[in-house]
């Protein structure tokens, strides 16, 4: 019994120490699994020596003890993402759209438990999990407080088709806000795919449609009671592919190029002297590919010339 305790207090520690690396420390957790588990598949014959200092056993190859470690990981990374969970949902998610959406309404004092319950549930499926990875990335970013503001400013495309399309009335600050919500709620269109239905990482990315969204909602809704249907609704639009769907809401498509661009935005990247930003570079290659994304082009462009324009 004691070996076992010692094993599993080795794997642990190895696993704290590895997430903790220069490489991952500024990653959210789920990028931080990501890439740990990279790893961990590029180099687990490499790695024998390690696996067995740690206890595990190799006699009959690498390939068992890389297991054990990956779920070692999958452990740590659970214990971190309820605690990056409870952060974000305490912070970065303030409800403050929630009365100019709900007929004047504050929102229940359950209201943000509820959404605690939904996310932790997402971050144990496979697909919805991997739709998390991009949703957390942006919420936590500063993604919405750059962005935001500047299209309200700018009242260009986006601004007008959230508010004369959409007709969306709402401060600059409660539009990022409800946008941070959509990207939350986004990966719950995922919930019940299956990882034989799409492949790996990509599974929370691929566009579903709406005959197959329009069927989750109501379990969504059941673990949302707090808040009005159309605005559940809403989050779980944003997984539609446009212009297939061409009656996606404006802050749902928002919300979807912003779940992209955060599942690969690396935190204090180091931009090389001459090269293009990171947002700008990546909203310059997406948009050239947008219909393969399922992303609105011209919002796209948008966002391409805002981060232009202001060095991000």
């Amino acid at each position: 019994m004691w070996e076992v305790e010692a094993q599993s207090d080795s794997l642990a520690q190895f696993v704290s120490r590895l997430f903790d690396t220069p490489a991952l420390r500024p990653l959210p957790v789920l990028q931080k699994e990501e890439q740990a588990l990279h790893f961990l598949r590029a180099n687990g014959p490499q790695l024998q020596p390690v696996f067995s200092s740690l206890g595990l056993d190799v006699r009959r190859g690498w390939r068992e003890a890389a297991g054990e470690v990956a779920r070692g990981m999958r452990a740590e990374a659970d214990r971190l993402l309820t605690l990056e969970i409870s952060s974000i949902s305490a912070t970065r998610i303030t409800l403050s759209f929630f009365p100019a959406m709900s007929g004047g309404r504050q929102p229940p004092a359950r209201a943000r438990e509820e959404l605690r319950a939904l996310f932790q549930k997402l971050s144990q499926r496979h697909a919805s999990r991997g739709a998390l990875s991009g949703s957390l990335a942006a919420v936590r970013s500063e993604l919405t407080d750059k962005y935001i503001p500047q299209i309200a400013e700018r009242k260009k495309y986006i601004y007008i088709e959230v508010s004369r399309v959409q007709r969306l009335t709402l401060p600059a600050a409660d539009l990022a806000d409800l946008v941070r919500f959509v990207l939350m709620l986004r990966p719950a269109a995922y919930l019940n795919v299956t990882p034989g239905d799409a492949e790996g990482k990509d599974a929370g990315f691929v566009p579903l449609q709406w005959q197959y969204v329009q069927k989750v909602i109501p379990g969504i809704q059941a673990i949302l009671p707090s808040f009005p249907s159309h605005l559940v609704a809403l989050g779980m639009r944003s997984a539609l592919a446009f212009p297939a769907a061409p009656d996606v809401e404006a802050v749902a498509r928002v919300a979807t190029a912003l779940a992209l661009r955060g599942r690969t935005l690396t935190p204090a990247m180091v931009v090389d002297r001459g090269a293009d930003t990171p947002d700008k570079s990546w909203f310059s290659v997406t948009r050239r590919n947008a219909r393969w994304h399922g992303l609105d082009p011209r919002m796209l462009d948008e966002l391409y010339t805002i981060a232009a324009e202001s060095g991000w």
